[in-house]
């Protein structure tokens, strides 16, 4: 790496902003109980059979989603979850509208299958929930990529940009839709100087194994979904001649919950587990979060959603280094992308 004054991309976040804002969250407000009616509407959302997912899902279910899909890695898993939505929910009783389809996000092979299925399976697509992802300790590769960036990266925005054109169908024929492509990412995305991003190669760099450590690898996961996600915004606006998109595509930021998000098995020092008691929110009360921005209005577009409103990201990104890292961010995960699906970059309207 060059020395920092010669840095492409000097980041230096703000981290004291960005602690006071996860406290003040955490210790002070809680998420709004959701109320709004998604009837008639076919939802997915992936990783949902434990954790958020199964919460938010609960919750469509609640509210009434006339077609839920619980994509998960095991199916015997997701009927498992599917049982007990069933019976968490008393006002319900349509077994048929819970349906568990197979996705593995570590496989671009199953990512694409459960796309195909989804295109040729369902009339509509009126929510879209990617809450799959890892935070693990252990490095594995997965198809020649570090398994927490293929999964919380790659394979996220391949199933995004995929799914885009179902999304923008169900508008163009279910007028009255709002269709809603929400992906979850965190605060987390605040802490990271993300040194990566200075390399020729982001994604090589990445690789590189002795530079891995858990915490600012998923840091930077979460920073490149929220760079991502804006960049992808801003394409998809210059294309389009309306002012109001047919598909919002929102970031929401669920706080720090108890779940299983980290899969290595290591259990935290007793001072760890400890303010975890203290700062966790409940995976119900998470949960909430993904409902609200699958409901949020047209201003969440492009926006970063935390406790059911719209909250700034990390103050870098607004400025010309931030505007550039996106750019690049973008383009050197699109070239990835379209090896795995060519022509997708077209079909998702860039």
């Amino acid at each position: 790496m060059a020395p920092k004054q010669q840095l492409e991309f000097p980041i230096e976040p703000k981290l004291g902003t960005g602690l006071r804002l996860f406290f003040y969250s955490q210790l002070f407000v809680t998420p709004p109980f959701p109320q709004y009616s998604f009837a008639g509407q076919t939802v997915i959302v992936t990783g949902s059979n434990t954790g958020l997912g199964l919460e938010a899902a609960r919750h469509f279910y609640r509210l009434n989603c006339a077609r839920l899909i619980l994509a998960v890695r095991t199916i015997t898993k997701g009927q498992k979850a599917k049982e007990e939505l069933l019976k968490s929910v008393p006002t319900r009783s349509d077994p048929d509208a819970i349906e568990v389809w197979a996705l593995d996000q570590s496989s671009t092979a199953s990512t694409l299958a459960f796309t195909d299925r989804v295109k040729t399976e369902l009339t509509r697509v009126d929510v879209v929930v990617e809450n799959a992802g890892i935070n693990s300790g252990d490095w594995n590769l997965c198809e020649g990529f570090e398994q927490a960036v293929q999964v919380n990266v790659l394979n996220t925005f391949l199933l995004a940009l995929a799914l885009l054109p179902k999304l923008n169908e169900t508008k163009s024929n279910y007028p009255d839709s709002l269709p809603h492509l929400v992906i979850v990412s965190s605060e987390a995305h605040r802490l990271t100087k993300f040194p990566e991003i200075n390399a020729p190669d982001l994604y090589a760099q990445l690789n590189e194994k002795k530079d891995f450590s858990q915490q600012p690898r998923y840091q930077a996961t979460k920073l490149i979904e929220v760079l991502f996600t804006r960049e992808l915004v801003a394409r998809l606006k210059n294309k389009k001649e309306t002012t109001t998109p047919p598909v919002i595509i929102n970031l929401v930021n669920p706080g720090l919950c108890t779940s299983n998000l980290d899969r290595s098995g290591a259990k935290p020092p007793a001072i760890i587990r400890f303010i975890r008691w203290i700062l966790d929110r409940t995976t119900e009360v998470g949960g909430r979060t993904l409902v609200l921005a699958a409901a949020a209005p047209v201003s969440s577009h492009g926006e970063f959603q935390s406790d059911g409103t719209n909250q700034n990201v990390e103050s870098w990104i607004y400025t010309d280094v931030g505007r550039r890292a996106q750019t690049k961010v973008f383009e050197q995960t699109i070239k990835i992308l379209e090896t795995r699906q060519p022509g997708i970059s077209h079909a998702a309207g860039l």
